[in-house]
């Protein structure tokens, strides 16, 4: 029945919106609570907060085998990261008529973002669901902690005051719990629309699975724009998109499962991968001229990068 299909994964949609918000919050106060610095906080635990979504339901995935969906997942979120969520928030900004601020401390991360992507498409040429493949993206993601480490001294402090909530791990345990059943929901409810109507693994992946796990990029960006704090937008997406492609990806592999490695074809996703780096080289061009001179944003603008989105649905279509 269709209601097997929909109703689990509107269900986890709905658990991932509340309960991502929440894993991101308490791991943040849990994490000034035992000293860490506001920039190890910013780079390492919000972006793992931000894609937890993607990181369990790439698990269940490679739990039933399904290799493109995993891939469609990977490539869908960091797609719509950049054009679908980006360009709702430049939306946002250019309708309240704003001037788009931001700092020249992004650039660096921006030059990890486009050779995270490379990496990535490299990765998935070869073999994506190789253990040897998983360790170069683990290993490359340490180096990318170690240099957001390094380059702690000229983060924001904008984590840095301490909250006092009572039962903080408790509550950090409950949102993981919810987040897990939440990514199993959507994942089931996936595996039951695939029966259902025939559709495509890639199809599903690039769209429930993509869309439903950038949920906690959607509210958080949506909000930081509608908040006038749309400065901080550029470096939630680009720290998202980095762990989803050196972190998300390389859990796949960790299976060394031969039947996940024969369920995929490359071929079918050099359009999708051409559009991600596209798309990606967009946004770091866009973020590098708002750097050297602040100016209001253009509806045009917003309008390109949503359109990039559709456009990039209709080849996973």
């Amino acid at each position: 029945m269709l209601l097997n299909a929909f109703i689990p994964i509107l269900l986890g949609i709905i658990v991932i919106w509340i309960s991502a918000e929440r894993l991101e919050r308490y791991s943040v106060s849990t994490a000034l609570n035992f000293g860490l610095s506001p920039f190890l906080i910013g780079s390492t635990v919000i972006a793992f907060g931000t894609s937890a979504p993607e990181m369990l339901t790439t698990f269940f995935a490679a739990l039933e085998a399904k290799g493109t969906m995993i891939i469609g997942n990977v490539i869908g979120s960091n797609i719509a990261n950049l054009s679908l969520v980006f360009g709702a928030t430049l939306l946002v900004i250019s309708i309240k008529k704003l001037t788009f601020i931001q700092e020249k401390l992004v650039l660096k991360n921006l030059m990890v973002l486009l050779i995270s992507t490379g990496l990535v498409w490299l990765v998935i040429s070869i073999d994506p669901f190789s253990i040897f493949s998983s360790l170069i993206l683990l290993l490359s993601l340490l180096g990318v902690i170690f240099f957001w480490y390094t380059s702690g001294k000229n983060y924001s402090d904008a984590f840095s005051q301490e909250t006092h909530e009572n039962y903080l791990l408790l509550k950090l345990v409950l949102s993981l719990i919810f987040l897990v059943l939440a990514a199993w929901l959507i994942t089931f409810g996936a595996m039951n629309l695939l029966t259902e109507f025939n559709l495509g693994e890639m199809f599903i992946g690039y769209t429930v699975l993509a869309i439903g796990t950038s949920l906690p990029e959607i509210a958080a960006s949506t909000s930081l724009a509608l908040k006038g704090r749309y400065e901080t937008v550029a470096g939630t997406l680009i720290g998202s998109n980095i762990f989803n492609g050196l972190c998300v990806l390389a859990i796949p592999g960790l299976f060394n499962s031969e039947v996940i490695s024969n369920s995929w074809n490359y071929k079918t996703w050099e359009p999708l991968l051409a559009l991600l780096l596209i798309i990606t080289l967009m946004f770091c061009g866009y973020i590098y001229t708002m750097t050297k001179k602040n100016k209001k944003v253009n509806l045009f603008v917003s309008l390109v990068f949503l359109s990039a989105y559709f456009l990039a649905l209709g080849f996973a279509y």
